[in-house]
């Protein structure tokens, strides 16, 4: 930590061992050293609600949070945030991402000090955040110690606590104390010489600290010691403290146990109807004796253990109904509907009262804990019957309970089987409805197009309803590859759209309709209807019934075509927060077109960064794919060993990317030596996408190198059959880049120097630099028999572009060829250098200045304008290059070059 990184420890032992005593130690230490310090616990009752033990870590369930954890508390609560993002596996993501952009945020102020107690009751979405901010400890000056029980190993516990050691962590494990060391604390304790008689009485608490000191207090305090009395059990010793309690304050303490022992002041007077001052009253003498201690707003006993033993002298028949009715007068209260639900659920039955509030409080259950939602919403079907109202409506909330929860073939199912059973009118369309969005879920988006096309045969439907159906069907269509049927019904959706006014379905049939013009090669007239799009949606924020359609995504691919790449990088900067913000589905795709465009200008490192990010968020429709085969080209150009290649059978926006996965399989099988096999390849894929696909616009950017193998191959006649294509698109978008293709396959043909190193100069304008490079290579292919200067000069401005790529294979393709031809290089200059400051990219040197200026990940993100996953990304690779083991010494490092890098 003294360097400023970050390190990782761990306490494990059996309860009472001391775990919590050493992390308060521990919490006190670092106060000393000036870290924040953020130490708590979770509760063993809420181990099943997402992110329980991040608000106890965190304090947010506090009456009066931090002002730096608004937005946190916001997130987590019923708030208008929350309900804008649909789904559970949106909102986790929003949630970890909102938690570990805070901790990064306070360890750029000063260290951090996480001290996680009972993690062994810690929910799985809070220990996802832990997990990613373990992740970061080489970059943060953070010191994670994680207090826990002994765990299975293959929990998730399990492997999150075995990978912290697998890094080099910390890991203590709290043993009993031996005799001798039992022998000084009853000594301490009772501050005088332990008898033998004592000291055999004390080892029947086996070393276990908190029963050691139980007991001896027990004792000492009833004058057991000097009467001979029998050794009390633990749970004894805490009776006796009860005895000396007045009746009505042991009633609250076993409520409190019941309750799970770490209750807020105002759940615990509803329940027990006392008034606050008055329950502190009749509490402060437990906590005077020490069994409760006064935690925030919040009363809990002094150790869970306490709360056992009182929990073992209740009988189980006053358990159950002792929950029920606290989860009742929570509900009536108004308390948090996960609370009372915690509650009512473990109680095992529900009343009338508990099912109608169960029905007006389901949605922000679902929101807040979908799982106790889906569970309460069964129990109380069960217990209602089939044929009311109120089970129409039971079925309907528990359908959107396991959609939330992204339990697709159980929501459609459960869709499929209300929709039988209902009897409200009402909920027909929406059960209906339902149907689609569980197919979806499953990725099945042939089943939501049948549900969908049966809901519109059904009918009626509201208009503005009717209009996003067939919106869906357009993208459902769409991401099947069915053409016709998408632009009729995305054009089906405008029309309705514009006669109702409902500005969502209007985007969203200009959106798809947009689509397919870029598709088909019209990224002009595409950019105009994802233009007006834009403009109609303005900056509203998207919701759970209007989703993210990733507007400037669409915008900057066609702006992208347009070779207008500044541009298209500001409308991903511009589109990025609002879809960070709610989760969106897109968020791989940013990465994805940010990655390609990186590829294209040569920042082939940025691209990795960009790769390395998109693999964060959730990606239901299959774009890691394109990720990895974006990788792929990127590693085949440096000459870097790369795995084998698949692509997945996905209905999805990912089979428009396939062409990335058919040009890497190509160019890999050239690298190999097999020109040949890639020529097969090459021509295979483009007659398929040219043709029955209608993709020429997309599969058009292999043919660079589809020219190059032709070429090699003496197979001129290729190259005349896609002469007549590129001149097609070159007429519908004539950009330097159509313009470049145009001429270098007019070249290739006709083996014409000229009109290749016309091509490079085109590509070159079109800030292409590889394909630039590959068409000075061409043309010094062309002019080698006939004219070795021109070959020579050409030569040099494709090695030259190589080099300034670090492209390893192009530099050893094209040199191999060079001597084969006998043309005499120059000298060749050195590669780009792998460490050192000299090796870092532009954006790496910029990230690497404002680290050193003490700017957080965050801080960096917004200022570059991209995501903090990217931010990260960059820091490790900077990091690794630099030798460095924390952001300190990378400040040091960027001290020494900030002069220079002024001056440049």
């Amino acid at each position: 930590m003294a360097d400023g990184n970050g390190s990782a420890a761990q306490f494990c032992g059996e309860p009472g061992i001391g775990k919590s005593t050493l992390l308060r130690r521990v919490a006190d230490e670092c106060r000393q050293r000036g870290f924040l310090v953020v130490h708590g616990s979770p509760e063993a009752m809420e181990s099943d609600t997402p992110f329980a033990a991040l608000t106890g870590y965190l304090g947010l369930d506090r009456v009066r949070t931090a002002p730096e954890l608004a937005d946190l508390a916001e997130l987590l609560s019923a708030g208008e945030r929350h309900a804008r993002i649909p789904g559970a596996a949106r909102w986790e993501y929003v949630v970890t991402e909102s938690a570990v952009e805070l901790i990064e945020k306070q360890a750029a102020r000063q260290p951090v000090a996480l001290l996680l107690d009972d993690m062994h009751w810690a929910d799985s979405a809070s220990l996802v955040v832990v997990h990613r901010i373990a992740r970061l400890l080489r970059q943060l000056p953070v010191l994670l110690v994680c207090a826990h029980r002994p765990v299975p190993v293959g929990s998730e516990l399990g492997h999150l606590l075995q990978g912290l050691a697998g890094d080099g962590g910390l890991t203590m494990r709290l043993e009993p104390l031996s005799p001798g060391t039992a022998a000084e604390l009853t000594e301490r304790i009772l501050a005088e010489p332990a008898t033998e008689a004592v000291l055999e009485l004390v080892a029947g608490a086996a070393g276990n600290p908190f029963y050691i000191k139980e007991l001896v207090s027990s004792l000492n305090e009833a004058g057991g010691w000097a009467s001979g009395a029998a050794p009390p059990s633990f749970t004894e010793a805490v009776h006796r403290k009860l005895d000396f309690l007045p009746s009505r304050s042991r009633d609250v303490l076993r409520m409190m146990a019941v309750l799970g022992g770490r209750v807020p002041i105002q759940e615990l007077s509803a329940v027990s109807g006392h008034a606050p001052l008055e329950l502190w009253n009749l509490v402060r003498d437990a906590v005077d004796n020490g069994l409760l201690v006064a935690d925030g707003d919040r009363i809990a006993f002094r150790h869970d253990l306490i709360r056992q033993a009182m929990m073992a002298a209740l009988p189980e028949t006053l358990r159950q109904p002792m929950l029920l009715e606290a989860g009742r007068a929570l509900a009536k209260a108004g308390a948090p509907a996960h609370r009372a639900a915690q509650y009512l659920l473990a109680g095992g039955t529900l009343d009338s009262a508990s099912i109608d509030w169960l029905i007006e409080s389901a949605i922000t259950l679902i929101r807040r804990s979908a799982e106790t939602a889906i569970a309460l919403l069964t129990m109380a079907q069960s217990q209602l019957g089939a044929t009311s109202a109120r089970a129409d409506m039971l079925r309907f909330l528990h359908v959107v309970a396991l959609q939330w929860a992204g339990h697709g073939v159980d929501a459609e199912a459960a869709a499929r089987s209300a929709l039988a059973q209902n009897r409200t009118p009402a909920l027909t369309a929406q059960l209906r409805w339902s149907i689609a969005r569980g197919c979806i879920l499953q990725g099945n988006v042939r089943g939501a197009t049948e549900a969908t096309e049966a809901t519109i045969s059904a009918g009626p439907l509201d208009p503005v309803e009717l209009g996003r159906m067939h919106a869906a069907l357009a993208q459902y269509s769409y991401l099947l590859g069915n053409a016709e049927d998408s632009t009729r019904n995305a054009e089906a959706a405008l029309r309705l759209g514009e006669q109702t006014g409902d500005p969502y379905t209007v985007v969203a049939g200009q959106h798809l309709l947009s689509s397919r013009k870029l598709e088909t090669g019209d990224p002009a007239g595409a950019l105009t209807l994802v233009t007006a799009a834009r403009s109609t949606w303005g900056d509203q924020e998207f919701g759970p019934d209007t989703d993210d359609l990733g507007i400037q995504l669409l915008q900057a691919n066609c702006l992208l075509e347009l070779d207008r790449l500044d541009a298209a990088e500001q409308c991903l900067r511009e589109g990025l927060p609002a879809s960070e913000a709610c989760g969106s589905p897109a968020l791989p795709w940013y990465s994805v077109v940010s990655a390609r465009i990186a590829y294209e200008r040569g920042h082939w490192e940025d691209g990795l960064a960009e790769i390395q990010a998109g693999h964060e968020p959730a990606d239901p429709f299959g774009q890691r794919a394109a990720l990895h085969m974006q990788e792929a080209l990127i590693r085949i150009h440096r000459d870097e060993p790369l795995a084998p290649l698949h692509f997945p059978e996905v209905d999805g926006p990912a089979h428009n990317y396939e062409y990335l996965y058919r040009w890497a399989l190509a160019l890999d099988a050239e690298r190999a030596g097999s020109p040949e096999n890639a020529l097969a390849l090459h021509l295979t894929h483009t007659r398929q996408a040219t043709g029955e696909r209608g993709q020429a616009s997309l599969v058009h950017h292999t043919w660079v190198d589809l020219a190059r193998v032709a070429i090699l191959a003496d197979d001129h006649g290729v190259l005349d059959e896609l002469v007549p294509r590129a001149q097609d698109l070159q007429r519908r978008c004539p950009t330097p880049v159509k313009n470049g293709l145009v001429a270098l396959l007019r070249g290739g043909a006709a083996g014409d120097p000229g009109l290749l190193a016309a091509g490079a100069r085109d590509f070159h304008d079109g800030g292409r630099p590889l394909l630039a490079g590959q068409a000075w290579e061409l043309a010094a292919h062309a002019a080698a028999s006939d004219a070795k200067a021109d070959a020579s000069a050409a030569l040099e401005k494709a090695v030259s572009a190589f080099q300034e790529l670090d492209a390893r294979w192009d530099l050893r393709r094209v040199e191999e060829w060079a001597r084969s031809s006998g043309l005499r290089r120059q000298r060749r200059a050195a590669n780009r250098p792998t460490s050192g400051w000299e090796s870092l990219t532009p954006t790496e040197v910029r990230v690497a200045l404002l680290t050193a200026e003490g700017l957080s990940n965050p801080d960096i993100a917004s200022r570059l304008a991209v995501s903090r996953r990217t931010i990260q990304s960059h820091i490790s690779s900077v990091l690794a290059k630099l030798d460095c083991r924390s952001r300190v010494e990378l400040a040091v490092i960027a001290s020494r070059h900030r002069p220079q890098q002024a001056e440049g």
